[in-house]
């Protein structure tokens, strides 16, 4: 499992000019085959920082992922707004233990 973690850190006021983008985004991502969860959030204690969740279930839905029309919509939308910050990660691995 494939497992992405991270946040994107807009300048004040450019998250909102982003948030269709952002919500088409998880709802035609969530369609693809291979994708276990995929979520984005606003950060609880700062509303310009967009927190991103991903599991997929391999590197081949990863990389058609990355590949879709949407995908491709939606850093053209993130190219049209400020950032201040990114920080994104994949971690690889298949032991999971639920703790709540």
């Amino acid at each position: 499992m494939l497992i992405i973690e991270g946040w994107l850190h807009f300048a004040p006021g450019e998250i909102d000019k982003f948030a269709e983008a952002a919500r088409i985004m998880v709802e035609e991502t969530r369609k693809e085959d291979g994708c276990l969860h995929y979520a984005f959030a606003r950060d609880m204690n700062d509303p310009d920082i967009l927190r991103i969740t991903e599991r997929w279930t391999d590197e081949a839905a990863l990389d058609a992922h990355s590949k879709s029309p949407h995908m491709a919509a939606f850093g053209a939308g993130l190219a049209q707004v400020e950032r201040v910050g990114a920080d994104i990660r994949l971690y690889i691995g298949d032991e999971v233990r639920r703790i709540m």
